[in-house]
């Protein structure tokens, strides 16, 4: 089986970028996780089958050309040792088998200005730190916007282990966007805006602000309308932004808007640069209730319409697609786990990620925040499918696969 595969983070950095060039650090749902054993074994065992047919189908072409039989020598072209093998190896290329990926959501956006934009600090954004800090180590302005979704563990829990946030002379600069619960359960765990310990500081990492040489400037995002008069510093330690009004990041626009993940406030993000649109939504969930009184459908749904008109014509989107409607329902299970109703979890289902897609007229969609019970194999499957989709119906959809990106 052969697959498209975008190129990886690592291997095309530095192509100019043109608008905006994403990157895709972190796509797992939950919490981050490695392969089980027989995943690995299932893996292997595909690049094996593909590299012994691609050295079967060398062997036919050399001995058509050659007029007869080769001796191992000729077909290798050099003494049977390790650095001939792997020379060979590498001039047969390696199978284009899907790596989704471990690390929890964290995405990257590289704006033709030099910008750097970050949405989420996963445990992907450890990775996303480590390349910043390497391709800036002569740049003496290092400002690094962060927006993240929401407050939970998943979304947050890598910031903290960020090579960024310990760099010694010139320190980093990070801008954090968030809503206030975000922005509080920050603070809580790291102090990094109060500059204080807490009874909750150590609940999650063992580390606090007085450890980084990071300076964290925290933009509460919400409607300041009601805020007319009001001593803002007094309500917190950071500054407040009216979330009606898009930020600018140089010539970059990012709109900020509310989407539903239950109890929790999330926040969903439009970035706009040089004519093109880039739509982040992760733990969004387009409830699927009985009730069309119940106000938690209600506002589901006036959120997913919000969001069909930012998402309407966008050139790239990035949707949280953790479940089939079955999954969701509860009729099925994900991988080796029972059927579970998921109703009200806060995340969406890959049936509405369509519907969405066919209305807004999306070109590409990527689905992340893969549920940690999917996999590989069924991933592999999910993909077929998709690429099935997108032949009958003129866009492209597939699901976001780690360490790999994709430019506007």
């Amino acid at each position: 089986m052969t697959m498209h595969m975008h190129p990886r983070a690592s291997h095309t950095a530095s192509i100019p970028v043109k608008n905006m060039r994403v990157t895709f650090w972190g796509v797992r749902g939950t919490c981050p996780v490695f392969p089980a054993p027989h995943e690995v074994e299932e893996y292997t065992r595909q690049t094996a089958c593909s590299t012994i047919l691609r050295a079967a189908e060398d062997c036919v072409r050399k001995a058509a050309k050659a007029g007869g039989k080769l001796s191992v020598e000729e077909i290798l072209e050099g003494p049977i040792d390790a650095a001939t093998v792997a020379a060979y190896q590498r001039k047969l290329g390696l199978p284009e088998l899907p790596v989704y990926g471990g690390e929890t959501t964290c995405v990257e956006v590289e704006t033709a200005e030099g910008n750097v934009i970050i949405l989420d600090g996963g445990t992907g954004v450890r990775h996303c730190a480590l390349r910043i800090v390497k391709n800036w180590a002569s740049r003496h302005d290092r400002r690094v916007s962060i927006f993240f979704s929401h407050e939970h563990l998943d979304h947050r829990s890598g910031l903290p282990f960020s090579r960024f946030c310990f760099v010694n002379p010139n320190p980093y600069t990070l801008n954090i966007y968030g809503s206030n619960q975000f922005l509080f359960a920050l603070d809580k765990r790291l102090g990094v805006f109060s500059r204080s310990i807490e009874q909750a500081t150590y609940f999650d990492d063992p580390l606090d602000f007085s450890m980084m040489s990071a300076v964290f400037h925290g933009i509460e995002l919400r409607d300041a309308s009601n805020l007319n008069g009001v001593n803002t510093k007094r309500i917190a330690p950071w500054e407040i932004a009216d979330i009606r009004n898009p930020v600018r990041i140089g010539k970059t626009l990012v709109t900020a808007f509310p989407v539903y993940h239950g109890n929790c406030r999330c926040l969903a993000y439009k970035i706009e640069h040089g004519g093109a649109k880039f739509v982040f939504c992760t733990d969004h969930e387009l409830r699927h209730g009985t009730d069309p009184n119940d106000l938690r459908q209600k506002l589901s749904m006036e959120a997913e319409e919000n969001l069909r008109v930012q998402c309407m014509d966008a050139d790239v989107a990035y949707f949280d697609g953790q479940y089939y409607l079955s999954e969701y329902k509860g009729e099925k299970g994900i991988g080796s786990s029972p059927p579970i109703p998921r109703l009200d979890w806060g995340h969406s289902c890959i049936e509405d990620v369509f519907a969405r897609i066919e209305q807004c007229r999306i070109k590409r969609t990527y689905i992340g925040h893969h549920d940690p019970d999917r996999e590989w194999a069924e991933q592999v499957k999910q993909d077929v499918e998709l690429a099935e989709y997108s032949s009958k119906h003129s866009c492209h959809v597939e699901l976001a696969k780690g360490d790999s990106l994709v430019n506007l």
